[in-house]
């Protein structure tokens, strides 16, 4: 995702659920004076703070980084006491994480800043508060830094991993166009050979391999652009996505053996999201599961219905016959690692992304004896 992006749907989903709204901005307000007034004494607390770390204190020598650094502290400090929390707040926190990618700041130093602003908060409510508002007024501030952090920290992971995006994208366009230019070469060659001939076989070789890396640049492509672009939300039909799904993969040879069954909720199943990007989810999850069917037992099952920790998620699962994968589940989402000899490796990667930026779950749970069930977990759209 390119820094002049803000998803600022996923970051009101953030406050949605921290539980942030007007009443609690309404019962801070008469406080704020308190913590805007110390902006200086913050800077030069959250300065000692980080001298005090051998690690950092390289970063803070020299008398024009201290006042260049304790004035930026104090500004934040001045700026979080006098927001509205609105979207341009998000966006500015949003842009912070960012900055911090571009400058290379170890992530580790900034969730211990926001535990030392934390600790100095909580020390003026002590200090200046009355006893019966000290509680509402604390559990109202951490509510607001929760928030603070979950936004800059997804902006950190994001921005991060889209800087490796950028060298996939680049691999990517130098390998479409020769790959494209060598698979034609290749079939011609294979059309002409003679069909028993020791060519003729290792042309077809040649050719599914090239099939394989021409999947691999479509794929890698598809996942990019997830990180490219916001979800336009809408509500989203799951049995009319499966079966379109179910369809696309028969049409193309994945789905022609094998026994699909469906089991979708008494009253239908309607998701929150985008209906593009819930295609290549199913798609993708559905395709493996297929893929990894028991040969003597080619069956998928796939069942819908309310998520019974979460009454307003939808719990989708989908089940095959084959064995549990041997590998860490961290491992199996990893780009390019595929346990498939014709496999991209983008498959679950496209699925774990496009979950994400629904904030659902994606959890792949061992059978053993039975087979193997992943299990979706995504925000439930109501009418």
């Amino acid at each position: 995702m390119s820094d002049n992006v803000t998803p600022l749907h996923k970051l009101r989903i953030f406050k949605e659920q921290i539980g942030i709204d007007a009443a609690d901005l309404a019962e801070l307000a008469p406080f704020r004076h308190f913590f805007t007034e110390r902006k200086e004494e913050f800077g030069d607390y959250f300065y000692n703070v980080f001298w005090g770390i051998p690690a950092t204190r390289t970063i803070l020598e020299g008398e024009k980084t201290r006042g260049v650094l304790r004035k930026t502290w104090s500004l934040w400090f001045e700026t979080f006491f006098s927001a509205d929390f609105d979207d341009t707040f998000l966006s500015w926190l949003w842009k912070i994480g960012v900055r911090h990618v571009e400058v290379n700041l170890d992530q580790r130093f900034s969730n211990l800043g926001f535990a030392v602003i934390r600790q100095f908060c909580h020390g003026i409510v002590f200090k200046e508060l009355p006893l019966q508002q000290r509680g509402r007024v604390l559990s109202i501030i951490d509510k607001l830094l929760d928030l603070c952090v979950l936004v800059e920290t997804s902006a950190y992971i994001e921005n991060t991993i889209s800087c490796n995006i950028e060298v996939m994208r680049e691999m990517a366009d130098r390998v479409r166009n020769p790959a494209m230019i060598i698979g034609w070469n290749i079939k011609r060659l294979h059309d002409k050979a003679d069909a028993d001939s020791k060519e003729y076989r290792v042309y077809k070789m040649l050719m599914e391999e090239n099939e394989r890396l021409e999947g691999m640049v479509r794929d890698i492509k598809v996942y990019m652009d997830l990180f490219e672009t916001e979800p336009e939300i809408d509500t989203v039909n799951f049995e009319e996505i499966i079966n379109e799904v179910l369809l696309k993969l028969k049409e193309e040879g994945t789905g022609k053996d094998i026994q699909a069954e469906i089991s979708t909720h008494k009253e239908g199943i309607l998701l929150k999201g985008d209906k593009e990007e819930l295609t290549y989810l199913f798609y993708y999850l559905v395709q493996n599961s297929m893929e990894a069917a028991e040969p003597d037992n080619m069956r998928v099952v796939i069942k819908s219905g309310l998520d019974p920790d979460s009454p307003s998620y939808v719990r989708i699962e989908i089940f095959n016959t084959g064995d549990p994968p041997k590998e860490k589940t961290e491992q199996l989402f990893s780009p390019f690692f595929s346990t498939k000899v014709k496999g991209t490796g983008f498959g679950l990667p496209i699925a774990q992304v496009v979950v994400r930026k629904h904030l659902g779950r994606l959890d792949i749970k061992p059978m053993p004896g039975q087979g193997t069930n992943v299990i979706v977990s995504l925000p439930r759209a109501t009418l």
